[in-house]
């Protein structure tokens, strides 16, 4: 069994090696990366979401106002333990995924440790605002208590809790966020100070450092706020964010001293910050009480809000998990961003509009996009229009390239090809319309093989540019999409779910055990000679006159499959309800020739 990387969802075992990409909701401009919402109206969660982390078993934890979730890459599960105990508060605070594979958890009403699922509690009481596994493997936790800011720190020390207070160095204050840096020094952040302290060997506490009062903490601006949030850079250098936009926002401290953050792009004395992540690639990624996201890197400054497809304006955290998929906490849901190789093209981009409803690349690298009421051109120069003088109508329905290189289009109930410049509309042989076009393709004798809506739905053969021949249902299976035969005739995606093939005047009717109504949404011949066809149901297999089903039974991350496309290498290519997702080809040979996945175990 082989374990594959994938995004959304995070992490699932395949049975062959696929590869998703996972398509675009919005783009990391939201331009260079994927981004998933989900929103707390869609009922994911029972309340806001406050802290997230991954523990060493690739669980994805979510901390909400309603409880502690645990998504496995399908579904967010509330967490139980195996005794059936309780949290003591279901107010998640704080969480931290520690490297011996438990999770620690900080409420409202203490302090939880979850050890295979079995649960013990501390500080009952007090109010957890945030936990650290220093480079010793300590715990470190900042809480406070009700009218009592004496002892803001606590270490954990075996199975014991140890506060410290005045007697330590510790001014009272109340704690917030914690980090550690590249020196091994343990910083704090708190309603009205900044501190570090000087942390020895495993267990030895060396004491404070230094204390930083900002003018804005020094005041008292900084009540209810202060220090929310702190960041540790690439350079060793720490960010600290603090909830005071036109007062403190952004501060940097490099070489000892705390500057403000301000460029020709970004004032970070404007910002009030909740959230701080330097993520992998050297990039700091800022979160705001009202004004989204922005993302620094050197000196470009990016910058993410609700138009971008963000869930709120208000950022509560990040969290950045192994795979590198950025998750982001906010007043209104849970949004995810990943790196993908892949480019959204919109209205933003210069499409006439979102709505898409074919798409075709030409051999000469032309990529034609019809839209609902345009014929539309990606080249390298960006996306251009034909005129509407030219094509008038609503809809292009479908596209197909011959291989003569003409380009076929079915707009409305027409269907016309694209000859010298011009387009010309082939007609039936009463001198009709053709109707709706659904699919088309052509076979080895060149005949061109369209597929129309009706009603009632006919199987149309072209040759030399006119209609030859009709094969109207019941007659003819009713079909969606077509194929050609590798060998003689065309192979037509059934509107039931089933394969057909037409060859010599004869209909034969392959049938698979699926949904009901579940109609063949794509088909394809591939090059091994095998036809596959895309249903809500998996893949559909027909090779040599054997038939075989892909499913999340051997190997797919999801069963409903939109569209499918063989590469120049012949790996697969499914637009799934999960994602995007690559199949190589010698896994897709594996699996015609061992289709059950308990060979697999």
């Amino acid at each position: 069994m082989r374990i594959c990387k994938v995004y959304f969802p995070l992490f699932l075992l395949f049975l062959f090696v696929a590869k998703p990409v996972f398509s675009l909701n919005h783009d990391r401009h939201i331009s260079q990366y994927g981004h998933t919402a989900w929103r707390i109206q869609d009922g994911y969660f029972g309340g806001k979401v406050r802290k997230i982390t991954q523990t060493t078993d690739g669980y994805i934890w979510i901390g909400t106002e309603a409880g502690l979730f645990r998504f496995d890459g399908v579904q967010f599960v509330p967490w139980s333990s195996l005794d059936r105990e309780q949290l003591s508060s279901a107010f998640i605070i704080a969480l931290r995924a520690a490297r011996d594979g438990s999770l620690w958890i900080g409420t409202d009403d203490g302090l939880a440790h979850s050890v295979n699922q079995h649960l013990i509690t501390y500080l009952r009481g007090d109010f957890v605002t945030d936990i650290l596994e220093d480079e010793h493997g300590e715990i470190w936790v900042a809480h406070s208590k009700t009218g009592d800011p004496s002892h803001p720190l606590c270490q954990v020390v075996d199975t014991t809790i140890r506060c410290y207070g005045s007697d330590d160095g510790v001014p009272p204050f109340d704690a917030q966020p914690l980090a550690q840096d590249r020196s091994g020094n343990l910083w704090v952040g708190g309603d009205t100070k900044l501190l570090t302290w000087r942390l020895g060997s495993s267990k030895v506490w060396l004491g404070p450092s230094q204390v930083y009062s900002p003018r804005p903490l020094q005041s008292g601006a900084g009540t209810g706020g202060g220090v929310r949030a702190l960041a540790v850079a690439a350079d060793g250098s720490l960010w600290v964010g603090m909830q005071l936009a036109g007062q403190g926002g952004l501060q940097h401290i490099v070489d000892g001293a705390l500057k403000s953050f301000v460029t020709p792009k970004l004032n970070g004395e404007t910002l009030g910050v909740n959230a701080l992540l330097a993520d992998r690639q050297n990039s700091l990624w800022v979160g705001t009480t009202n004004q989204g996201i922005y993302r620094i890197r050197g000196k470009e400054v990016e910058h993410f809000r609700i138009t971008d497809g963000l869930s709120s304006d208000s950022v509560w955290t990040f969290f950045e998990d192994r795979e590198g998929n950025l998750w982001v906490a906010t007043s209104q849901g849970l949004d995810m961003f990943r790196d993908l190789h892949v480019s959204s093209f919109s209205a933003r981009e210069g499409l006439s509009e979102n709505s898409v409803n074919s798409v075709l690349a030409s051999r000469d690298g032309t990529v034609w996009v019809g839209t609902a009421g345009n014929l539309e051109i990606l080249g390298p120069d960006g996306v251009s229009s034909l005129p509407r003088r030219v094509l008038q109508g609503k809809q292009v329905a479908s596209l197909f390239e011959d291989r003569a290189g003409h380009l076929w289009v079915g707009m409305d109930n027409t269907l016309l090809i694209y000859q010298h410049g011009k387009f010309r509309e082939i007609k039936k042989q009463d001198g009709s319309p053709v109707g709706l076009t659904m699919g088309m393709t052509e076979d080895l004798e060149n005949n061109i093989w369209v597929e129309t809506f009706g009603p009632p739905g006919t199987l149309i053969r072209i040759q030399d540019l006119k209609v030859r021949e009709d094969f109207r249902a019941p007659q003819m299976p009713l079909a969606q999409r077509l194929a050609p035969d590798p060998q003689s005739g065309v192979w037509l995606g059934l509107a039931n779910g089933d394969l057909a093939r037409y060859r010599s005047g004869k209909a034969e009717t392959f049938h698979f055990v699926g949904h009901p109504n579940s109609q063949v949404r794509a088909i394809i011949a591939a090059s091994d000679g095998s036809i596959l066809g895309a249903t809500a149901f998996g893949v559909l297999g027909w090779k040599n006159g054997i038939q075989q089903v892909l499913t999340v039974r051997n190997g797919l991350p999801c069963d409903t499959i939109h569209a499918l496309i063989s590469d120049n290498q012949d790996n697969l290519w499914l637009h799934a309800q999960c994602g995007l997702i690559e199949i190589p080809n010698n896994e897709m040979q594996r699996w015609w020739e061992q289709p059950h996945w308990e060979q697999f175990l």
